[in-house]
């Protein structure tokens, strides 16, 4: 029996607004990702940046002026500074590769940096969390916080971060790399 799309148009119409809806949440996800991405790489730490000395908190690391900067005091806080900088590493993370490689101070010092917490196209790394989930999933959902995504113009995307064990509350933004 051939059945006539005429005779059938309210069973067609009913049949195709589901797949309608489906492909519209698609491409509502997922062209946003495709269209919009980040421009700008960035710098970061991981490791203890501070050194506590006679009631002083310094930061060894610092970007002033558009530079990074290794802050050098004389004393004990040399000593504290020196101790630290064995535990501390300085990653570069290339967005359009989406990965990070350990760098030394020298082949950072003369890069131009924005250090704000937003980079000049509108997107800010962020740190993961533990939303919770949602019943009955709530006790089954894990927690995020030791991964790092990128976010902006309602996109947001996980970074593969250098890690080394459970550093999550060790990672230092320093700054976005200036083009």
């Amino acid at each position: 029996m051939y059945m006539k799309i005429k005779d059938n148009l309210s069973l067609i119409f009913g049949i195709s607004i589901p797949i309608l809806m489906v492909i519209f949440v698609a491409l509502s996800i997922y062209l946003p990702q495709m269209l919009v991405k980040p421009q700008y790489d960035f710098l970061y730490l991981m490791g203890n940046n501070n050194c506590y000395t006679g009631g002083n908190n310094i930061r060894i690391y610092s970007v002033q002026n558009g530079k990074i900067v290794k802050n050098v005091q004389d004393g004990a806080a040399q000593a504290c500074i020196t101790g630290r900088m064995l535990d501390l590493k300085i990653f570069l993370y290339d967005i359009k590769a989406n990965q990070s490689k350990e760098v030394s101070f020298n082949d950072i010092e003369n890069l131009n940096l924005d250090s704000s917490l937003q980079s000049p196209d509108g997107f800010e790394v962020v740190q993961g969390n533990n939303d919770g989930g949602v019943f009955p999933f709530y006790f089954y959902s894990g927690s995020d916080y030791d991964s790092r995504y990128i976010k902006g113009h309602s996109v947001s995307k996980k970074l593969n971060i250098q890690q080394e064990g459970s550093y999550y509350y060790n990672f230092i933004f320093l700054g976005w790399v200036k083009k």
